[in-house]
């Protein structure tokens, strides 16, 4: 079935050879498969006592660190305890509020990116940001004490 028995430069077991590489199903991950993440992005609205707004994306230190980001988004997209998720999205708008003291409140927006098709690319379309939550966490001095982020 997989072609074993034919010979090594036989089409019929190359096309079967690299349909397993490519699927990966020659190796046996199971558990241990390689995490392809989502595309999920977060975007940090913050919002000062004077109404402006300024926006921030998380603060990556390298790739290991944006790959992991990735699998938590994934993790936190997944959940369907809803008190976890904002416990979980909180802490990561902690240092977001470090980094401004000043502001009154940060919305936290996890979306979703759409890439466009080769095709469109081609044609000038980019990716779009499809927001699937959003979570606002109130800083001023009054509600600090309840909610701390």
């Amino acid at each position: 079935m997989l072609g074993e028995e034919l010979g090594l430069k036989n089409p019929a077991r190359n096309a079967v050879a690299v349909y397993l590489h490519a699927a990966g199903i020659e190796a046996g991950y199971g558990f241990f498969a390689p995490n392809v993440p989502s595309n999920y992005k977060l975007v940090f609205e913050v919002r000062y006592p004077d109404n402006h707004v300024e926006y921030e994306l998380p603060e990556i230190g390298d790739a290991a660190t944006a790959f992991r980001l990735e699998s938590l988004l994934d993790r936190i997209a997944d959940l369907t305890y809803e008190e976890m998720r904002q416990v979980m999205l909180q802490m990561l708008t902690r240092p977001v509020w470090q980094k401004h003291p000043d502001a009154t409140a940060i919305r936290v927006v996890m979306g979703y990116t759409i890439w466009p098709s080769p095709k469109q690319f081609q044609a000038g379309q980019r990716e779009t940001f499809d927001p699937v939550l959003a979570y606002d966490f109130d800083l001023r001095p009054a509600n600090i004490t309840n909610r701390k982020p």
